[in-house]
């Protein structure tokens, strides 16, 4: 019988508790508005740091998947000097 009692004191404070935030809440209004405001801006802000940072990322990974088999830097010597002579013909 004694933890009914407990119970109802914890849900008696628990009661009061939210009555005193919601009655300081009312009475600093435009501070409570303005911190929501804040919050909120910080998160969209992030979230748009971190889509930014994405498609950032994404793009040399598109390159890579993209590339062709023969790139300009991966030429054989041999290759070069065909090519020279093909040039100068």
């Amino acid at each position: 019988m004694a933890s009914r009692g407990a119970d109802t004191t914890i849900v008696a404070l628990l009661i009061i508790s939210i009555v005193a935030v919601a009655f300081l809440a009312l009475l600093f209004l435009p501070l409570v508005i303005a911190a929501l405001l804040v919050i909120v801006a910080v998160i969209f802000v992030a979230v748009a740091v971190i889509l930014i940072l994405g498609g950032l990322m994404a793009i040399p990974f598109y390159f890579l998947k993209r590339r062709k088999k023969v790139e300009p830097g991966s030429y054989r010597m041999e290759q070069m000097d065909d090519m020279q002579q093909k040039e100068r013909k």
